[in-house]
């Protein structure tokens, strides 16, 4: 599959910080597959997630978006990144207008959104009175009104019930099958090895493992196979607790 986004040696250090949160961090993104970002807390997860949208600028190594056109970029934050006292509908409605394109398209845009994060039911019913599923559902559903090529999730499925993860996970893959290139952020093992393809594993904002699943788990010359990827991240982060 084809690269779509890149970040090659990427360094970023905090004000006053001694050590930097991505020190020389490599990334590719390919249209069709799923990334699936793993860490630790402070590992640098949401700080590579920032730079790769251009929203903190690398002091060392590039970014580089690839394609005849600059791919369209999506962010779905862990927070929830709607208003509350508006409706699911309305939500979808005020954030679709900030886009470039016809009514008719603006309209359509928000037909299939909640078409395919099944918010159908939910659409006149305020963001305040939903559950935590639908909130994750509609969080996801503002990201897709972009039509993205790339598609940044960060924890897409933190509280949710399982059958609303299970639900989330699927339209991942959906996404990806239709071309999408996704980076998947979760502290979830089993979530990980259900939707990724590719695994990008930091710690202390460097690389510790990166490729195929597959191939990861399956060790090499100085590692045995792993059972699963939760041993695979184990065995490169230790076992010391974390704050």
């Amino acid at each position: 599959m084809s690269a779509v986004l890149t970040a090659e040696q990427v360094v970023y250090r905090y004000p006053k910080q001694a050590e930097a949160a991505l020190a020389g961090v490599d990334v590719t993104l390919r249209a069709g597959r799923v990334l699936g970002l793993l860490g630790p807390n402070g590992s640098g997860k949401s700080t590579l997630i920032n730079v790769l949208m251009g929203l903190r600028l690398p002091q060392a190594g590039t970014v580089r978006r690839f394609g005849a056109h600059p791919p369209v970029l999506a962010w779905v934050p862990q927070e929830y990144a709607f208003y509350a006292q508006l409706t699911c509908r309305e939500n979808l409605q005020f954030f679709v207008a900030m886009l470039d394109v016809s009514a008719a398209e603006r309209a359509d845009r928000v037909r299939r959104v909640e078409r395919s994060c099944a918010l159908d039911e939910f659409a006149d019913r305020l963001a305040s009175r939903c559950s935590g599923g639908v909130r994750r559902r509609l969080n996801v559903a503002i990201g897709l009104l972009q039509a993205p090529d790339v598609l940044l999730l960060d924890e897409p499925t933190a509280g949710v019930d399982p059958q609303s993860r299970a639900f989330l996970i699927e339209q991942v893959r959906e996404l990806a099958r239709a071309g999408t290139a996704v980076l998947y952020a979760t502290h979830y093992m089993e979530e990980a090895s259900a939707a990724c393809s590719e695994i990008l594993l930091l710690d202390h904002g460097r690389v510790l493992a990166g490729g195929d699943l597959a191939t990861l788990l399956g060790g090499d010359a100085t590692t045995p196979p792993f059972e699963n990827l939760e041993a695979l991240f184990m065995h490169h982060t230790r076992r010391s607790l974390r704050d």
